[in-house]
């Protein structure tokens, strides 16, 4: 309770506009579920989305996991947006992953493309064939793009690719697997307002 407080009151404050990104180990220890249901009972006071982290390391019951502590606080699933969900490897039955979650409701995370992960060498081949078995499959309205770009050797002053992966090296990929331009657009766009915009709760 005093963690609810404590993160509603900063949340009003400080104007958040999402809580995030909100992790669990490859198994959830107390204290992280603890947090878990914390961050959604905030949620359920301000209406704010949620972001949650994933292990990298190809975890596809840590989902499960979130979505099922998340949920059991109250939660519309479809303000959650479960991440790394690129990192799965083929063992882990990427799709057969990805459509049991989208179908419980929340947003799927694709949110490291663009630049090599140190701790998940999936192949950038690999993630496009996640975007397109996702739209193959109908769930278009549920994924979210985005880099996890946070290691200075990525910076463009060292060399790497910078903060426009996203547009620069993973988009003209899809394209040229045949991803429509609205499609792009709607994952781009239109996916990320739906998943931001919310209607401030009374706190």
């Amino acid at each position: 309770d005093e963690l609810v407080e404590e993160l509603v009151q900063d949340a009003v404050t400080q104007r958040w506009g999402a809580l995030g990104e909100i992790a669990s180990s490859l198994e959830m220890r107390p204290d992280e579920r603890k947090v878990f249901r914390a961050v959604s009972r905030t949620h359920v006071r301000t209406g704010l989305p949620i972001f949650t982290h994933t292990p990298h390391e190809s975890c596809p019951s840590c989902a499960t996991d979130q979505m099922d502590v998340i949920e059991s606080q109250g939660v519309d699933l479809s303000r959650v947006a479960i991440g790394h969900m690129a990192t799965l490897t083929a063992e882990h039955d990427p799709l057969g992953t990805h459509t049991a979650i989208a179908r419980r409701g929340p947003f799927i995370g694709l949110d490291t493309v663009g630049h090599e992960m140190g701790r998940s060498q999936i192949p950038e081949a690999d993630k496009v064939r996640m975007v397109m078995d996702l739209l193959d499959a109908g769930f278009e309205d549920q994924i979210l793009l985005s880099s996890d770009m946070a290691n200075p050797r990525q910076f463009k002053a060292n060399w790497g690719h910078g903060y426009s992966t996203v547009l620069m090296q993973f988009v003209p990929k899809l394209e040229y697997a045949g991803v429509p331009e609205r499609t792009i657009r709607k994952i781009l766009i239109d996916n990320p307002r739906h998943f931001l915009a919310f209607v401030p709760g009374t706190a």
